[in-house]
Order: structure tokens, then sequence, then C-alpha cells
């Protein structure tokens, strides 16, 4: 941080409190930058860096010049996948360099924090139901196989439910028959439950740019459900997301595998709700930036929470009809 303020980066930003010494998720005090109309003071409109694209990579804080990559190390050796809450992946994930090209230049870059390693004993697939670490592997590769040989032109919520199927049986259970509009509607009640308590526990401590996030997840929920269709675009997009969030392990963070599958069908269905007209097409673009603030907003022990409450709903959502 010294450094940048030697350089004058309040500039950049253009605000002075740029930086701020502020408790971590760990207890520990950390610096973190400041944000701006909910994202990074430091963001410019084309979704670049700006202090990468005034003084390079160098200059950036060591969680900014990780980002957006999440580097973990499993049973196989070490996973590199994309943050899917990068605002330019949607723009990047085919156009942009390979992944498979990034990784020596990633594994060179500083890290953050200490590389987590995914090494449980089981992992659930359905609530109380699930296979230990080997088997695991195993069934990830599977279902990994099985999504990348999808064509993404499918619609992605038939193609995830696949899935789902695909993991209940290996386990020897079912996916129960789900009621996906009242499945839909309560997880979409629960959420509407988190953002109007938080905004309700709001004080003159809360950050702007949470409010921010708070007030656009909130009504994107408030929409009146819609079913739009998906571009070839934002369905290859989706078909990447999904793919780097079980590489990525997402599955730690849902009760089990069939949950998970459940909650990316909710998302899905919060995009297909993007104002617009009904008949037009949704957009890579419009995909992101529903689902951007989403993920964001979702990365937070209270909607984490909630969302585990909701784990019957989610199933019914990823069982078939």
């Amino acid at each position: 941080m010294t450094d940048l303020r030697a350089r004058g980066a309040e500039e950049l930003a253009g605000i002075a409190d740029w930086a701020r010494l502020e408790p971590g998720p760990n207890g520990e005090d950390g610096w973190f930058l400041a944000h701006v109309d909910g994202h990074c003071a430091f963001l410019l409109p084309d979704s670049r860096c700006a202090i990468h694209a005034a003084w390079g990579a160098e200059a950036k804080p060591g969680f900014c010049r990780e980002f957006p990559y999440r580097r973990l190390r499993d049973p196989n050796g070490d996973v590199l996948v994309i943050r899917p809450e990068c605002a330019g992946f949607h723009a990047t994930f085919e156009a942009g360099e390979p992944l498979a090209d990034q990784t020596e230049a990633a594994a060179r870059l500083p890290l953050a924090r200490q590389t987590p390693t995914f090494a449980p004993k089981a992992v659930a697939v359905l609530p109380g139901a699930g296979v230990g670490l080997d088997d695991w592997m195993r069934l990830e590769q599977a279902l990994l196989a099985r999504w990348h040989a999808q064509a993404p032109e499918l619609e992605p919520e038939e193609a995830a439910r696949e899935l789902a199927r695909m993991a209940a049986e290996a386990i020897g259970r079912s996916v129960p028959k789900g009621r996906h509009g009242l499945a839909a509607d309560a997880v979409r009640e629960a959420m509407r439950m988190v953002t109007n308590a938080a905004i309700a526990q709001e004080s003159a401590a809360t950050e702007d740019w949470q409010k921010t996030l708070v007030r656009r997840v909130k009504h994107t929920l408030d929409l009146p459900p819609s079913s739009r269709p998906l571009s070839l675009e934002a369905r290859r997009y989706l078909h990447a997301v999904l793919g780097q969030a079980l590489l990525g392990k997402n599955v730690v963070a849902n009760d089990g595998f069939v949950a998970m599958i459940g909650r990316f069908i909710f998302e899905v269905q919060l995009i297909r709700g993007s104002p617009g007209p009904a008949a037009e097409p949704v957009t890579a673009a419009e995909a992101s930036e529903a689902l951007v603030p989403w993920l964001r907003f979702a990365d937070n022990p209270m909607v984490i929470s909630m969302l585990r409450r909701a784990t019957p709903a989610l199933l019914e959502l990823a069982g078939p009809r």
C-alpha cells in the first residue's frame, strides 16, 4: 500500500480513502480496497484494473494479482479455475487466452493466502448420502466429462438436471421429482428475507458498495418471474460457469452436489428474468449482469446459511418434473 500511495493511487481511484484497514473474514485486520457503485474503485469502464493499466501487474496488491484466478489443491494435484464473479468472464471465456496456457504464469503469482486443500473424508451427493474422497474424485471426472460432452446449445437447466441424476444414481439413489415453480418461489422468498434483513441492519458503518450490492440483488429478486430464452452465447457462458464451479469444488459450500445443481438452476432462472422483451434472448452480457452481483452477495455466511436451509427446495429444482 505504501508504494501505491507514493505513486498517487488516489488519482486513479478518484477518492482519497481508497484503502481501508478492516477486520477480514478470519478476524484479522487487513487492507481492503474501497468500492464505488458496487465495484472496486480501480475498475475501469472496460473492466480492466486501473493500477494494472497504469503501472503494470507487479504494482497490484497480492489478492488483486491473483484475481480472477482461484487456486486449490486436490488429490489429483493443483487446480486452477476462474472465479465466475469476475465481471469480465462472460466476455473472455471463449475469446480470451485458454486457461491451460495460463497455468504457469498463474502459479508464479504471489498468494494472498495459503492454497486451500480439498481433502474431506466424504463428499455429500444428497443430504446425508455421499461417497468417500477417492470415489468422489472419480465421480467428479465423470461428471465433468458428461458436462463437457453435452452441447452448450442445450438448455442449461435440463443439462444440469442430467448431472444431478447421474450423481444420485452413482450412490444408488434418485433425485426426487420436483415442483419447479413452487421450489423456485420458495428459494426466491428466502433470499428476499435475507436482503430485507441486510437492509434493515444497515448503519452508518455499512459501506456504500455493500448497500448497492444488496439493492441490486433485491431488484433482481423482485422482478416478476420470466422465462426469456437464452442466446447461444449466454448458454455457452453458463456452461462455462457450472464447469468452473464443479472443478472448483463448490460442492462443499452446498448441502451436497444435487443441492449445488439446484442452486445453479435457480441462478439460471434469475437470469431468465432479466428485463427485456419476453421473446428476446438473454445475451451473455445480460446474464453476467444478473449473475455477478448475486454471486458476490451469496458469498456471505448469512446467505450461505439460508441457502442451506432452503436445501429441500433446491433439491426439487434439481429433480425431474
